[in-house]
């Protein structure tokens, strides 16, 4: 969980973000295997990898369940008020468009980078 939320919001989890994560992941269907774990050891100590590996997942494997695990943690982080200000709606102006389609095509190529990263797990 603390991976998934310095991912996506740069901060450290709050105590009950970290216990509603730690339930939830006791469910069967997200438990992993060891090849999936020294994946997550990977990320932890390569946390540059986290965005590749999230990219990679969802573009080639989006029923992972390393991934069902990082759409737990963000659905948590999404739900909790300590974070309403990171998700909440925001305004912008209509060149966002562009700024939305490179983002797209990052994201594509980052899915690339790190479907080379899961050749290896």
């Amino acid at each position: 969980m603390t991976i998934y939320c310095r991912y996506l919001t740069g901060k450290n989890p709050d105590e009950q973000s970290l216990a509603l994560f730690e339930r939830a992941i006791e469910h069967e269907e997200t438990i992993l295997v060891d090849d999936e774990v020294r994946l997550v050891q990977f990320m932890i100590s390569n946390t540059w990898s986290i965005g590749f590996v999230d990219s990679a997942l969802g573009l080639f494997n989006p029923n992972h369940r390393l991934r069902k695990r990082m759409i737990i943690a963000f659905a948590i982080l999404e739900t909790s008020p300590l974070y309403f200000d990171f998700f909440k709606p925001k305004t912008f102006p209509r060149t966002h468009l562009l700024t939305l389609i490179a983002k797209g095509m990052q994201e594509a190529l980052q899915g690339l980078a790190g479907s080379l990263i899961l050749l290896f797990f």
